[in-house]
């Protein structure tokens, strides 16, 4: 739909290219797009060179000139020097990162080259490389500690000690939460350069719902063995 992006009353290339816009979906605990981006290096940016950037030239001739510092159409969809535009926001990600466990997309290599060619706009190759490597330190990691939530719940739903209704028990929030919200947090800080999401909001909460589970697995084990003895 258009209108989400570049509004209904003037068609404005400008909006489409403000993260605010962005974030009138990207934005939450479930995909903090909008927070993280505010707190990464380009978000500070932005707001500081705010008054300085052409957002309405038009998209064939975009370039460093127009707009020396990146929003998240200049990533994800953006023509920018030799890049074409695109509208496919995910032709330029190499990653399922919104998945519980993230595997790679069919595309991954040919999305990377397409998102670093974007990248070496402004940086340089050894810089791009370097970042890329780093950030994808945090799936194997995030993905070891979503499997290890998943395999208890279903060890709880084998034992009988949960139900086949989804949210029924106060455990299965935390369950989806751990992935839902932190885990995904953990991987979109890590791509989007936001540190404190990464650990704070990401690593931090998978951690303490972690710490929170166990125990109330343990709880539901130890009543169960109660009852069985009674």
């Amino acid at each position: 739909d258009c209108t989400k992006c570049h509004g209904r009353h003037e068609f404005s290339v400008a909006m489409a290219r403000t993260p605010v816009t962005c974030g009138s979906c990207h934005m939450g605990p479930d995909h903090a797009q909008l927070e993280i981006f505010n707190e990464s290096k380009h978000g500070i940016q932005f707001q500081v060179r705010r008054d300085k950037q052409n957002l309405d030239v038009r998209p064939s001739d975009l370039t460093v000139e127009h707009q020396d510092t990146p929003t998240c159409s200049t990533c994800h969809m953006s023509g920018l020097g030799k890049s074409s535009m695109t509208h496919d926001v995910g032709e330029r990600l190499s990653y399922y990162l919104f998945a519980p466990v993230t595997e790679k997309r069919p595309h991954a290599k040919m999305a990377e080259l397409s998102m670093k060619k974007i990248c070496l706009e402004c940086h340089a190759s050894t810089h791009v490389d370097e970042f890329y490597k780093r950030a994808a330190l945090s799936i194997p990691s995030t993905n070891e500690k979503v499997k290890k939530a998943q395999k208890l719940e279903r060890e709880l739903r084998d034992e009988g000690l949960l139900t086949e209704a989804p949210f029924d028990e106060p455990i299965e929030f935390k369950f989806f939460n751990l992935w839902h919200h932190w885990g995904r947090t953990v991987k979109h800080g890590s791509f989007m350069g936001g540190a404190d999401f990464t650990q704070w909001h990401g690593n931090y909460e998978m951690l303490r719902e972690w710490v929170e589970i166990e125990e109330m697995a343990k709880t539901l084990r130890r009543n169960k063995a109660t009852q069985h003895h009674e």
